[in-house]
């Protein structure tokens, strides 16, 4: 019984030895075995190892012991490979590999002897050119004809000496270069400004004589911008490379050509634009090559508008205007907001179509020095516009700018000294203050007076205080006004009174009335007072009418008035003909008319089966012309008054008469009988001397 116990004692701490070895091998790192170098070349080998877990993979290598340059795979493996380039051609490398797991490091220096391989020699007939890349942009030029564009050229030369990387032709040098000894080396070098297509690369020697075969590298054609991104009124410029010579380039902006023109020799082309309001956002320059009308090819460039106000002046004084521009705002924005030290100075409906707005505002009263003038809209933040400093001078704001005599002015000032005292208020150089003014801890008042009496036009406001001198000021406008017009209403001919006020002074008045005009040669009053009296004039339309008064400088106003119709209360008294028979049309008529007065002129009208006509006749009595002569027949005939301004009385009765001319033979017998009793007393007059 007690053998079993040792011996299954011993067999179970031979499992457990069995199961720990493992691990206490595991816990020092991967067991490396089977390094072989492989594939020498001229420049490089490939180094192969085994390891017993998953590990990365590392070569320690170089030409001396212990080696110095690495090359690394961090990928777990248990069969590892690493691939060493840029080696010297005929020469000796030694190396050590390295492999780490989870559980440690494990290196293999062979000992402390280093594994060791040697690369093949280089024939001195062996020559060549590689390009990394081998096509490319030229992206924009760093000194004339040069692109920034880097290439690597990889060459390989059989004999040392002094070579040269040429470009098209083999005396076009790029870059030269001295090789201590054959290898292969690493040259860089920037692409050329050259035209699209495949390019020819060569590799020279001193003598420019080609050694090897040459490398090609094709150019795609490309464009710079340059800004990137700004504010409407940005001038860009856009340039192109890599493009065929002469080919014809068109630049479309927001889907409209804006330029054309032609690629030089090199393929190059150079294009400035403006950048025209626009509403906010990215946009795109295309760039076609042209081959007759059909676009070829297309190169994109991206432009982003950014919102931006400007200022005009960018200084002034409280109360003066300025004008506030806002570009590169969203098409239509609503509620765009202009803020005067982050305060809502003016509000606009929306922008424009092209992202535009403009507006004019009055500089508030506030304390003299830098102020930061800002914008926003709906959809654009004001941190997103670059704010505008404004200077702010001692000044002050009228407000309104134009007025009638005796309303109220309001004047507000800004940029004082603070609390500054003794602030006095002027018009035309008279002291209007109706209280003593003190300024407040920012520099600013307020304060108000009535216009005074004043002609038509710009007037200077001015204040000045105990610090603040010379004065300030700003100008006010006083308005032309009819004060009052009495009677209301009136019919032609009756006497109208005005009075009113702000004209200019000492001038002609005119007078209108519905747009006749009105007689008399009226002056203003030298302090632009009007106190005239007019007659309504001749030809007024009755109903409600406009009076107009207007001085020779332009200065009007106009208040309503009423024409009214008259009617003269004189009826003329038909005298003759009444009721008689005329023997002849030359008519004379009589009437009894108004007497001991003038401005009055009659109208008669005559009636009749050939006559029906008014005539307008100065006196109370009218012979009618040999033309006017009345022919056979009744007529009645009728007359009434009217007055210079064209009021008329009621017509007289209507009075008839007879023409009645004797008949014609009648008078061929009356002559007939005058001439025999003629030829009696002339033959009577000769018997009787005969006789004698």
């Amino acid at each position: 019984m007690h053998i079993k116990r040792i011996q299954f004692t011993v067999i179970a701490g031979l499992l457990l030895l069995l199961l720990v070895l493992p691990q206490l091998a595991l816990a020092d790192g991967p067991s490396i075995s089977t390094v072989i170098p492989l594939d020498e070349t001229y420049d490089g080998a490939t180094i192969r190892w085994t390891t017993n877990t998953s590990s990365d993979s590392l070569v320690r290598y170089g030409t001396s012991k212990p080696p110095v340059q690495e090359k690394s795979d961090s990928t777990l493996v248990t069969t590892h490979s690493i691939t060493l380039t840029g080696l010297s051609p005929g020469t000796t490398y030694y190396f050590e590999v390295e492999s780490t797991d989870a559980f440690g490091t494990t290196t293999n220096n062979n000992s402390g002897a280093y594994y060791e391989f040697t690369t093949l020699s280089l024939p001195s007939t062996v020559y060549n050119i590689t390009l990394r890349p081998d096509c490319g942009v030229c992206g924009f030029l760093l000194p004339a004809g040069v692109c920034g564009e880097v290439i690597t050229a990889t060459v390989l030369v059989g004999t040392s000496g002094t070579y040269y990387i040429s470009w098209d032709s083999l005396t076009n040098v790029l870059v030269k270069f001295t090789a201590p000894v054959p290898g292969a080396y690493e040259v860089t070098f920037f692409l050329p400004q050259a035209t699209k297509g495949f390019h020819n690369v060569y590799l020279v020697d001193a003598a420019y004589a080609q050694k090897g075969p040459s490398a090609t590298f094709e150019v795609k054609p490309s464009a710079t911008i340059a800004p990137e991104t700004g504010p409407v009124g940005t001038n860009i410029t856009l340039n192109g490379y890599g493009f065929v010579a002469g080919q014809q380039i068109q630049v479309e902006f927001k889907g409209a050509v804006i330029q054309t023109t032609t690629a030089s020799a090199v393929g190059n082309w150079t294009v400035s634009y403006t950048i025209p309001p626009t509403p906010a956002g990215g946009y795109t320059f295309d760039i076609y090559a042209m081959e007759g009308q059909l676009r070829a090819s297309r190169v994109s460039k991206y432009f982003k508008v950014t919102p931006r106000i400007t200022v005009a002046p960018g200084s002034g004084t409280v109360g003066q205007t300025i004008e506030i521009a806002g570009t590169g705002f969203a098409s239509k924005e609503k509620d765009v907001e202009i803020t005067f030290d982050g305060k809502v100075l003016k509000e606009i409906a929306y922008a424009e179509e092209n992202g535009s707005w403009n507006v004019v505002i009055a500089v508030p009263p506030v304390q003299k020095g830098s102020h930061i003038i800002d914008a926003s809209g709906a959809s654009t933040r004001a941190r997103d516009v670059p704010n505008v400093e404004f200077v702010v001078n001692p000044g002050i704001l009228v407000e309104p700018i134009s007025a009638n005599v005796s309303d109220t002015i309001t004047v507000k000032g800004g940029g004082f000294a603070l609390g500054e005292t003794g602030i006095r208020i002027y018009f035309d150089g008279i002291d209007v203050t109706p209280t003593s003014i003190t300024a407040n801890m920012t520099g600013c008042w307020e304060s108000t007076f009535a216009l005074p009496t004043s002609t038509y036009g710009s007037h200077t406001v001015s204040a000045s205080g105990d610090i603040t001198q010379p004065a300030v000021t700003k100008t006010v406008n006083t308005q032309a006004r009819i004060l009052d017009i009495g009677p209301v209403e009136g019919a032609p001919g009756d006497s109208i009174s005005l009075h009113g006020d702000g004209f200019h002074g000492s001038q002609r008045l005119t007078v209108s009335v519905g747009g006749v005009p009105a007689s008399g040669g009226m002056p203003s009053q030298p302090n632009g007072n009007i106190d005239i009296s007019f007659r309504v004039p001749k030809g007024s339309v009755e109903g409600q009418q406009t009076v107009v008064v207007t001085d020779e400088g332009g200065a009007s106003d106009s208040i309503a008035f009423t024409v009214t119709e008259k009617t003269l209360s004189i009826i003329p008294l038909p005298i003759s003909p009444k009721d008689s028979t005329l023997r002849s049309g030359m008519v004379t008529f009589r009437w009894q008319g108004t007497t001991g007065g003038t401005g009055y002129n009659y109208t008669l009208e005559v009636s009749g089966e050939e006559s029906n006509w008014p005539k307008s006749i100065a006196e109370s009595t009218y012979s009618l012309t040999k033309d006017e002569a009345l022919p056979k027949g009744t007529y009645h005939w009728r007359v009434k008054i009217v007055d210079d301004y064209g009021n008329e009385g009621p017509w007289s009765e209507s009075i008839e008469f007879r023409v009645s001319p004797i008949p014609t033979w009648v008078w061929v017998v009356v002559g007939l009988v005058v001439l025999v009793v003629l030829l009696v007393v002339a033959y009577r007059e000769t018997k009787f001397r005969v006789t004698e």
